[in-house]
C-alpha cells in the first residue's frame, strides 16, 4: 500500500529537483539577477554571487541543463538569461513564500524601499507602480478579474487604447496576453503576460520610467512619468511620489 502511494505521488513533476537547484545560495542569487531579463555573462554572474568565473559555470551549466536557465553565444562569449517569462513567474511565487532579509546597511534599506516601490519582474512592471497599474486597468474596465486570474477586454481596449498600444499583437502566440501575478512586495496582484510587457517596453519608451543603473530590476518614475500616467490612465502621483531625492543622497553617504 506504500509503496503504491509512493509510485502516485513520484509520477508528478519533480518539484524537488527544481527547489534542490534554487535551494542554492549562488544559484539563487544569479536566478535572481537574471529576473530584470537582461542576458549577462558568467562573469558578471561570477562577481555578483562572489565565486570564482569556473565555479559560477559550473552552476550556470546545471541551471541550463534543468531548463531554468538559457545560454546564447557570441563567437567566444556566452550571455545567460532565463529560459523564459515562466521561469520568472515560478521565482516571483517563491519570493511570497520567501522571507525578507533584513536591510544591514541604509544603502541597503534605500535599495529594498526602491524595490518595492517600482521594479522589473522580467519584461512586466511589479511592486506599487505594477500593483497600480493593475487596479486602473480594473477600473477603466480594460481588464476584469476572473476566477482563475483576469481576462483582457478587446474591444475596450481597442476603443480606448491606453498609451496608444494596440492589444491585437499580443493576442498572438502562446504566451497570455494579460495574467495576474502574485507581488511578492505587495503581497497582491500585478499585471503579467505580452501585453504587461508591451506596457513596460512604451513606459521605458516614453521616458516615464528609467533604470538609475544598468542591469538593476529597479525603476524611477520620471516627472514626465508621473504627469504622463496620470494624464493617460488616471494614475494618481500621490501612490508613488517619495522622497526620492533624499533616498539617494542618504544613500550616497552610506
Amino acid at each position: 500500500m506504500t509503496r503504491t502511494v509512493e509510485n502516485r505521488i513520484d509520477a508528478g513533476p519533480d518539484i524537488a529537483a527544481v527547489a534542490g537547484l534554487l535551494g542554492d545560495r549562488t544559484r539563487a542569487t544569479m536566478v535572481k539577477a537574471l529576473v530584470a531579463d537582461r542576458a549577462m555573462p558568467a562573469s558578471e554572474l561570477a562577481a555578483l554571487s562572489g565565486v570564482s568565473r569556473p565555479t559560477a559555470s559550473e552552476h550556470l551549466a546545471r541551471l541550463v541543463e534543468h531548463g531554468i536557465v538559457s545560454v546564447e553565444r557570441c563567437g567566444r562569449h556566452a550571455y545567460y538569461r532565463l529560459a523564459g517569462p515562466e521561469v520568472a513567474t515560478a521565482l516571483e511565487a517563491l519570493a511570497v513564500l520567501a522571507p525578507i532579509h533584513p536591510p544591514r546597511s541604509l544603502r541597503s534599506s534605500f535599495h529594498l524601499d526602491n524595490l518595492r516601490r517600482a521594479r522589473t519582474c522580467y519584461d512586466h512592471v511589479a511592486g506599487r507602480l505594477g500593483v497600480a497599474i493593475a487596479d486602473v486597468l480594473q477600473s477603466r474596465g480594460l481588464v476584469r478579474r476572473t476566477g482563475d486570474g483576469l481576462e483582457l477586454d478587446v474591444p475596450v481596449w481597442q476603443d480606448l487604447r491606453p498609451l496608444d498600444i494596440d492589444c491585437r499583437p499580443s493576442l498572438k502566440g502562446r504566451r497570455p496576453a494579460i495574467r495576474a501575478c502574485v507581488d511578492w512586495s505587495e503581497r497582491r496582484h500585478h499585471v503579467a503576460g505580452a501585453l504587461a510587457g508591451a506596457i513596460t517596453h512604451r513606459l521605458f519608451e516614453l521616458g516615464w520610467i528609467v533604470r538609475p543603473r544598468d542591469g538593476e530590476r529597479v525603476v524611477k518614475v520620471t516627472d514626465e512619468g508621473f504627469d504622463g500616467l496620470a494624464r493617460s490612465l488616471g494614475l494618481p502621483a500621490s501612490v508613488l511620489r517619495t522622497d526620492s531625492a533624499d533616498d539617494e543622497r542618504g544613500a550616497a553617504s552610506s
